[in-house]
């Protein structure tokens, strides 16, 4: 089935929208409304609205079968189709497109004017507006106007007195103004506006930063150290207990040669010189002894 007739409607948050099927009730014995590809009310003879995210906010009107929405939220919107089945057969499927919105609530201008080395001023504006998507921006400084920009920047003298700026914002629901007068003068100070203030945040971003780096490192180097000290205890005690098996190994192996190696006194000399090694007897004397 190709679609045709596609409405646009665009809505507030909050508001009540009907969407209009096209169909009389006495020419068609079916028919149904989807949003999303999924079923959210039909008629076969009695009108019926299943389970879905508009429960209770919800109506068909059966002579019609328009659609009634109410308590709109973003969520809604959204592409709903409507078809239907006659006698003669079906019907070309309509593409309704719900667009909902977000209404401007506040608008209000920030301004930030610094007064240059040669005594002119540098003007910027900003237009700040409670919504964020979906806006057009106007700005009407005396004769001129600018499109499109949330933000403009322009350079004032003394000479030019005050100067009064309005700021329009809008969308497809609402719109709201505000207005405020700029003046360039030789004491002008450094207004503290956002772009001071984002300054500010920046700078105070990057402090954090550089204190979580070093807290980070701290703890690492202060792991290692312990890590570090921990392996050197060990070594030493591998050391320790090493060096003492190898004592106790060369006591014993001294021990062990030193036996073999000595004799048996032969004579009396011989145990009071011990290890003298035996001589041949020279006279009877000696062999007594």
């Amino acid at each position: 089935m190709s679609g045709v007739g596609i409405s646009l409607f665009n809505k507030a948050v909050g508001d009540s929208v009907e969407l209009p099927s096209g169909l009389e009730r006495e020419d068609f014995k079916s028919m149904e409304w989807k949003y999303k590809k999924m079923v959210i009310a039909e008629f076969d003879g009695n009108v019926s609205l299943p389970r879905s995210q508009f429960e209770g906010r919800l109506e068909m009107n059966d002579s019609n079968f328009s659609l009634i929405i109410r308590e709109l939220t973003l969520k809604d919107s959204g592409e709903f189709l409507v078809s239907a089945a006659s006698n003669r057969g079906q019907s070309p499927t309509k593409t309704i497109h719900l667009q909902v919105h977000e209404p401007v609530s506040k608008v209000a201008i920030q301004k930030e004017i610094k007064l240059l080395a040669n005594q002119s001023c540098s003007v910027w504006l900003l237009c700040n507006v409670s919504v964020c998507s979906n806006l057009s921006y106007t700005w009407e400084r005396g004769n001129e106007t600018y499109r499109d920009d949330q933000q403009i920047h322009f350079s004032l003298s003394p000479a030019d007195g005050d100067i009064s700026v309005t700021c329009t914002a809008s969308n497809s629901v609402s719109e709201k103004s505000a207005s405020a007068t700029v003046k360039c003068s030789n004491t002008t100070p450094e207004y503290n506006t956002w772009m001071k203030w984002y300054r500010i945040y920046i700078v105070v971003a990057l402090g954090v930063a550089v204190v979580l780096i070093l807290t980070v490192a701290v703890a690492v180097y202060y792991c290692r150290g312990r890590c570090n000290t921990a392996d050197l205890t060990d070594d030493t005690r591998g050391k320790d207990t090493r060096s003492n098996s190898q004592v106790m190994s060369i006591y014993e192996t001294l021990e062990d040669l030193a036996v073999p190696i000595l004799n048996k006194p032969q004579t009396l000399y011989d145990k009071i010189t011990f290890g003298r090694q035996p001589e041949d007897p020279s006279s009877s004397y000696q062999e007594v002894l």
